[in-house]
């Protein structure tokens, strides 16, 4: 069974980008997935505080700081799969996802290996109020490219433009239905 973790980064439960993000998680849990979705906002979670503390003790896979993220580093450890849900603030992810993938950090070794199986997809389910989609991702690329650094496998970016009001997306069948064909690429072999 393959095991999905969804990191929401929106504020907003009710949003475009959660409604975006649950339509690939109950997709890919129709597919036989189990996932596990973790609500950035509500969570105590601290920024990288650049202690080291992940490079200078090999048997530390994640990060020795004692928050929220422990759990959620966890997961990412044994998940097969990612999926990174944010809405475009300022031409990049917003700051409640920008602080946990800081602290993806810990998965690199002193020599710049990763600690991580190989393989994880990520899956970036991005939304915006500009319809043009293309507008943003090179941003996103940039961080696929990183995320890539760090040991994850292939990046897929789930692109939904023109969208303003909360829950908006509900009205958008084209939308949903990239989230189902991107569920089914998330837990394919």
């Amino acid at each position: 069974m393959k095991k999905v973790v969804a990191l929401m980064g929106s504020p907003r439960k009710q949003g475009n980008t959660a409604l975006l993000m649950e339509e690939v998680v109950q997709e890919a849990e129709k597919l036989g997935a189990k996932a596990e979705i973790f609500y950035l906002n509500g969570l105590n979670l601290k920024g990288c505080q650049a202690c080291f503390a992940c490079k200078s003790n090999p048997d530390c896979v994640t990060c020795v700081i004692k928050d929220d993220a422990a759990k959620i580093l966890d997961a990412i450890v044994s998940a097969d799969a990612v999926i990174m849900a944010t809405p475009v603030y300022m031409w990049d992810m917003t700051a409640q996802l920008k602080l946990l993938v800081d602290r993806l950090f810990c998965f690199l070794n002193p020599d710049y290996s990763s600690k991580l199986s190989p393989g994880k997809k990520i899956l970036w389910a991005i939304t915006q109020g500009n319809p043009d989609t293309s507008r943003f991702l090179p941003a996103f690329e940039k961080h696929g490219k990183m995320l890539e650094f760090l040991g994850f496998g292939q990046n897929q970016f789930l692109l939904a433009g023109g969208l303003r009001l909360p829950g908006e997306i509900r009205s958008q069948g084209e939308f949903l239905q990239k989230a189902r064909d991107m569920a089914s690429w998330l837990v394919a072999d």
